[in-house]
């Protein structure tokens, strides 16, 4: 998927990522390439293993009142050569139970639980 990545601020300053620009929710357009369908998602986290970047994302809606609990997803982050951001989606469960145990980590050490 391609991604446009928009900022929102955001009220809270309590974020996982260490790397982010502090009280500031980045939100992203993934659009995917097959079908050309957008998706609207705001970036939790992210993080590399073994070599490779993730990140963890969860289904953007505005609040009001009428939406679901919000869901996690957990996408490959990849590069392309001319510098287009592409997210992948995780088949292999191995790969994709070590990527959620990291975030989990993570998400108990920041205090969110």
């Amino acid at each position: 998927m391609k991604t446009r990545t928009v900022k929102k601020r955001s009220e809270s300053d309590s974020q996982i990522r260490d790397d982010r620009v502090e009280q500031e929710d980045v939100l992203a357009v993934l659009v995917d390439i097959d079908n050309g369908h957008e998706y609207y998602m705001a970036m939790i986290d992210s993080f590399r293993l073994k070599g490779r970047e993730y990140v963890v994302m969860y289904n953007y809606e505005p609040d009001d009142g009428q939406h679901a609990e919000p869901e996690i997803i957990i996408l490959r982050s990849v590069r392309h050569t001319n510098g287009e951001q592409y997210f992948m989606s995780i088949k292999d469960r191995r790969e994709l139970d070590s990527a959620f145990g990291i975030f989990f980590r993570r998400f108990e050490e920041a205090g969110r639980l």
